[in-house]
């Protein structure tokens, strides 16, 4: 973001053009030479033979070790008694468990089944695990069933793995197989099931691998949930395919004191990990309230910033922050992925020295195995430099959804390339994804991502990092959140004014300025803080009328990862507790 009181305005959606080749916003990660696996269950049985394991700290701060060997010779009798039970090769089995040791052992028995397994959050209660059903169709349930009776089609197993008198022996899966389910965000309706293979999950792990030179002496660090695609499959599977030594850290725990993080990473000689931004905004500021701590991070080189916008401020005061403790400067690898691409398959590294702040950090290069490619409305590959709609291709990507249990295809062009939801640009041999196409809001003349005007809000010292939500407000709108009792809300201002931008490029009708939701400081005054935050607004965005609210009391609702539901906090409704990245 400029330092400007007025930044310029982003760019729409490209009309059509045509372009030379050379100039063409278009990259490839080259080939992908061979796995050294086929499917998920050789790449455990292969980690089984070798020295490491998984160690899981639960909610108490409480650590587990088990061996690759420990968890195969686990998840073959649970494989087994699924089978036992009738549960055969293919057939579709949500996994719901708050604990991350039956979680892993019932993943892969499933996987060593032939079976299909799609984690759900514990704590998506009875809608989550019904919009889950909803997706994937007839489906086993193993794991912690809620109360009441199960949606339809769905049969529970019982309560998690269980001695089973059944044979050991793992189904043969083929790389081609299913091999693992994933939820989308649900952002334009009811999420849709994600089904992945084995080479796809594989592609993006030996992908990664490849790029990033990582191997079975890696030691890796994960905060974020198992259910989520960027646990159970960027950090859990790839690093069970490299054989290495893994931590999985419980979200809740480290959300209370982040600084476990870095805890955590010490202990564990940690050298690879991962934190979307509004995580390492959050540390930061928990650091600044212990002066006296200290830890030696210099082993840390690969910590993957992604699964949503990657800020220049954010990441270099994570950077300055941690350099005393040994961080090195080029530590923090911006990237991009999403549940379709098996989670992250493009990615870079952040160089705080390449010159002032930018407001769109490149996210770097595809993995080998991938290419991505910027196209206007007519589907047509723009010159670099200018914006249009993300498309990608390659040996991660998936072209089909389950929805209502019945596979659907993905939106692919007329030449097999997937479309995603994301605005980007190519530069300089990078790719920088702006935001999503839907988040645009047209406000004083021209038009940001929401993420754009929050962050700028966030940079007030006065304002609590990872609590923001702007949108538009529209003509007949109050702009209230409703999402607290009036005693904890203050809020002003609405009017007319601009309309609101589009995806597509067309203008949006009824709009009447922007309304801005956050959290204050603990002792900042609300009715101050909420007249820094308009004049703030107003000054760097030319937005007139803008309505603020401070938003106090309950913790608002977030994803998985932590980001806030922002339907649920700019309307107050309570979505349904799907996933998010």
């Amino acid at each position: 973001m400029s330092g400007h009181p007025r930044a310029k305005a982003a760019v729409p959606i490209a009309a059509t053009v045509a372009t030379d080749r050379a100039d063409r916003a278009e990259l490839s990660g080259g080939p992908l030479p061979a796995p050294s696996a086929g499917t998920l269950g050789e790449a455990l049985r292969r980690a089984a033979r070798g020295p490491h394991g998984v160690l899981v700290i639960d909610g108490k701060g409480t650590a587990t070790h088990r061996p690759y060997a420990g968890l195969y010779a686990d998840a073959a009798r649970t494989a087994a008694e699924l089978a036992a039970a009738g549960a055969r090769p293919g057939a579709r089995v949500i996994l719901r468990t708050n604990r991350t040791g039956d979680l892993l052992t019932s993943f892969w028995g499933c996987v060593l089944a032939g079976l299909v397994p799609l984690p759900v959050s514990y704590g998506s209660g009875a809608d989550g695990l019904a919009e889950a059903a909803g997706a994937v169709g007839e489906a086993w349930l193993l794991g912690d069933e809620p109360s009441g009776p199960p949606p339809p089609g769905l049969r529970p197993f019982g309560q998690g793995p269980r001695p089973s008198t059944g044979s050991d022996a793992p189904v043969a899966a083929r790389p081609d197989d299913p091999a693992v389910l994933t939820l989308t965000s649900g952002s334009g309706g009811r999420p849709k099931a994600v089904p992945l293979t084995h080479r796809q999950v594989l592609a993006r792990a030996h992908g990664t691998a490849l790029v990033r030179g990582l191997g079975p002496d890696t030691r890796s660090l994960n905060r974020m949930p198992l259910d989520h695609v960027s646990g159970i499959v960027m950090f859990h599977v790839r690093d069970v395919y490299l054989g290495c030594h893994q931590v999985h850290a419980d979200a809740g725990w480290v959300r209370a004191d982040p600084l476990r993080w870095l805890d955590v990473a010490e202990a564990e000689r940690i050298d690879t990990t991962w934190a979307p931004n509004r995580v390492l905004a959050l540390l930061v500021d928990r650091l600044a309230g212990a002066p006296d701590r200290s830890w030696d991070l210099s082993r840390l080189r690969y910590v993957m910033n992604g699964g949503e916008a990657v800020k220049d401020r954010v990441v270099r005061r994570f950077v300055e922050a941690l350099a005393p403790h040994g961080l090195p400067a080029t530590a923090v690898h911006p990237g991009w992925g999403m549940p379709e691409t098996a989670s992250g398959v493009v990615d870079g590294v952040f160089r705080p020295a390449d010159g002032p702040r930018r407001r769109h950090v490149p996210v770097g290069t595809p993995q080998p195995g991938v290419s991505v490619r910027v196209v206007d409305e007519a589907g047509r590959v723009v010159p670099t430099g200018v914006v249009g709609r993300l498309q990608i291709t390659g040996a991660p990507v998936a072209d089909t959804y389950l929805v209502d249990g019945v596979a659907r295809p993905a939106p692919l062009s007329d030449d097999g390339w997937l479309v995603t939801d994301d605005l980007a640009f190519v530069a300089d041999g990078e790719l920088t994804v702006t935001g999503r196409a839907d988040g645009l809001i047209e406000v004083g003349g021209g038009r940001w991502h929401g993420h754009e005007i929050e962050d700028a809000v966030e940079e007030l010292p006065y304002v609590l990092p990872s609590f923001t939500v702007a949108r538009p407000l529209a003509a007949d709108d109050t702009g209230s959140a409703d999402v607290t009792s009036s005693a904890d809300v203050t809020s002003s201002g609405a009017g007319t004014g601009s309309g609101v931008g589009t995806a597509s490029g067309a203008d949006a009708t009824g709009s009447a300025g922007l309304a801005v939701f956050f959290r204050p400081r603990p002792g900042v005054p609300p009715d101050e803080a909420t007249e820094l935050v308009r004049e703030r607004v107003r000054r760097r965005f030319g937005a007139d009328p803008v309505h603020v609210e401070v938003l106090t009391g309950h913790e608002p609702p977030r994803t998985a990862t932590g980001k806030l539901r922002r339907p649920a906090v700019a309307t107050g409704r309570s979505p349904s507790p799907h996933r998010e990245a």
